[in-house]
């Protein structure tokens, strides 16, 4: 996830509603930037991991993520997981897995499986090798051949939606008729 989450609570404090905003960091810890407008209409830049700000306040206001885990740690406890993306390659005109791929279906499926209910979508893709009909078909192949490995491991093939892209979005973007491994792909998003 690129940006951080907003967590918004209302405290009733004195038999008057406050808002509070926390920004939380992304996965990777790393902090982004929100402007909100509590109803004091003042708008409040939160840039910074924790920032805080209360709609009864003039400003914003550190915090830290101990603070944060105290206040809100029922909430933050409830958030599913974020959502986790894979990308398998495939040979050249084929369904056909490389040798990298086959082995990276183990992760995308103990991931789908620490889930309690996983939401999974593959997306399939090709080069621009040959005819877009023809690459249309093949993504979509290339998908249900993903959805039928998963369902062979156990995943319901109901549970996961299928479709194919051809070459209409390419990573590394080429010529028509131009072989790209990169571009011989199916996208798997698990949340």
């Amino acid at each position: 996830m690129k940006h951080g989450i907003l967590v918004l609570t209302a405290l009733l404090a004195a038999g008057c509603a406050q808002e509070r905003y926390v920004l939380l960091p992304n996965d990777g810890g790393e902090g982004s930037s929100v402007v909100v407008t509590p109803r004091s209409g003042k708008a409040l830049t939160l840039d910074k991991p924790y920032a805080t700000a209360r709609s009864r306040s003039a400003g914003v206001e550190a915090s830290s993520i101990e603070a944060v885990a105290e206040r809100f740690g029922g909430a933050l406890g409830a958030r599913p997981a974020a959502p986790k993306k894979f990308t398998l390659y495939f040979l050249e005109g084929t369904d056909e897995f490389t040798p990298a791929s086959k082995a990276e279906l183990d992760e995308v499926l103990a991931e789908i499986r620490r889930r309690p209910a996983p939401d999974i979508k593959v997306v399939g893709h090709t080069d621009r090798v040959g005819s877009v009909s023809d690459n249309d078909r093949l993504a979509l192949v290339r998908a249900r051949k993903v959805q039928a490995e998963l369902g062979r491991l156990g995943i319901p093939p109901e549970a996961i939606q299928a479709s194919g892209r051809g070459e209409r979005e390419p990573v590394k973007p080429t010529d028509d008729e131009v072989a790209e491994p990169l571009n011989r792909r199916v996208e798997i998003q698990v949340r």
